[in-house]
C-alpha cells in the first residue's frame, strides 16, 4: 500500500472571507467579493497539497451542520478525510479584508468540546493511519477539552513510528511540542518572546532564540519576520528571506499564507530538492496564495513562475 501525506486539524473550520472597500468599526458594508470554504491550517494544507499534485488524508473532529459542510467540501474536491464527529458545532471564522486600507481583521471561534471518548477515538484512528504514514503535519489551535500537550503526545508515537512530523501551532501547545522535538516547525516571531518569556528583540535575539530551540534537535524551522518575510534555519544554516516589492504591491490576502509555505515546504522535502530551492519553493506558494483572495494556489506552474522573485540571504 502507498505511503501517504496524513494532516491533523484538531479545530476545522468553516473560513468566511469577505472583501470590502475601506473598512471601519461601526458601520454596515456591502462586500464587493466573498469567499466560504473548509478551513483550518491541516486542512489548508491538504487543500494545497492537492494542488500541488499531492494526495493525503485529513483527520481531527467535526460537528454540526458547520462539520457537515466542511466534510461534504472535502468530498467534492476528492479528498481523504478521517474525522472524528463530536456533540456541537464546529467554528466559523471571519476574515475581513480592506482592499482601500489593506488590512485584515479576524474574528475566530473557540470550537466544539472535545470529550474524552472522542480524543480516545481519535488517537486510535491516528494510530491506525500512521503505519501507512509517510509525513504527518499538525496544525492550529486545540479545541476546547484537548489537553495542551496532545500535539507532544502525537509527535512521540509519530517518532516510534520513525514517520517525520511538521508543527505549525501556537502557545502552550507549540510549547508542548517542542518538547517532541519534530524535523520541521513553524512559528511567529512574537511566540519565541511572549510565550517563552523573552523580551521582544531584533534580528539577532530571535535568530540566537531559534538556535536554542534547534540546539534540541528541530532540523528545520520557518520564523516568520516583518510583514511577509521568514527566517529559515536549515540544517545548512540559516537564511533570512523576503519578497520583490512589485510582487508585494499585488498582495490581496494573507489568510493561507503559513499554510501554504508548509505544503510547499513539505512537497521541497519530499522532492529532496536543494536547501535554497526548497526556500525558493516553500516561499513561493505561499506567496502565490497571497495574490488572490480565494486560499490555495492556481496550480504548481504559478508557483514555479513565482520562485525568481524570492529573495533569500544566507545570514551565516
Amino acid at each position: 500500500m502507498d505511503k501517504t501525506i496524513v494532516t491533523v486539524t484538531m479545530n476545522p473550520a468553516v473560513d468566511i472571507q469577505y472583501v470590502v472597500p475601506d473598512f471601519r468599526p461601526g458601520r454596515w458594508f456591502r462586500a464587493s467579493e466573498v469567499d466560504r470554504s473548509a478551513g483550518g491550517k491541516g486542512i489548508n494544507v491538504s487543500i494545497i497539497l492537492q494542488q500541488l499534485g499531492y494526495e493525503s488524508a485529513a483527520m481531527g473532529f467535526l460537528a454540526g451542520f458547520s462539520g457537515e459542510y466542511i466534510r461534504d467540501t472535502l468530498r467534492r474536491l476528492k479528498l481523504t478525510t478521517n474525522f472524528v464527529n463530536v456533540i456541537g458545532e464546529s467554528r466559523t471564522d471571519v476574515y475581513i479584508v480592506d482592499e482601500v486600507g489593506h488590512i485584515e481583521t479576524g474574528v475566530a471561534e473557540a470550537g466544539p468540546y472535545i470529550s474524552d471518548e472522542a480524543l480516545h477515538r481519535f488517537m486510535k484512528n491516528f494510530d491506525r493511519i500512521l503505519s501507512r504514514a509517510r509525513l504527518v503535519y499538525l496544525g492550529g489551535s486545540l479545541p476546547p477539552g484537548v489537553p495542551q500537550d496532545a500535539y507532544k503526545d502525537l509527535i512521540l508515537r509519530c517518532k516510534e513510528a520513525k514517520v517525520p512530523v511538521f508543527v505549525d501551532a501556537f502557545g502552550p501547545a507549540l510549547t508542548a511540542a517542542l518538547e517532541g522535538v519534530p524535523r520541521v516547525v513553524k512559528f511567529d516571531h512574537r511566540f519565541l518572546f511572549s510565550t517563552l518569556g523573552y523580551p521582544m528583540g531584533d534580528l539577532d535575539d530571535v535568530l540566537e532564540l531559534v538556535s536554542k530551540i534547534h540546539d534540541s534537535g528541530v532540523e528545520w524551522s520557518v520564523t516568520t519576520y516583518r510583514a511577509v518575510g521568514n527566517i529559515f534555519y536549515t540544517p545548512e544554516g540559516i537564511y533570512l528571506v523576503d519578497i520583490e516589492r512589485e510582487e508585494k504591491e499585488q498582495m490581496v490576502s494573507l489568510l493561507a499564507i503559513g499554510d501554504a509555505l508548509m505544503a510547499g515546504l513539505m512537497v521541497a522535502l519530499l522532492e529532496n530538492m536543494d536547501v535554497e530551492k526548497a526556500i525558493r519553493f516553500a516561499q513561493a506558494c505561499s506567496l502565490e496564495d497571497t495574490l488572490h483572495v480565494k486560499k490555495g494556489i492556481r496550480g504548481r506552474d504559478m508557483v514555479e513562475s513565482l520562485m525568481p522573485k524570492i529573495l533569500v540571504e544566507k545570514l551565516d
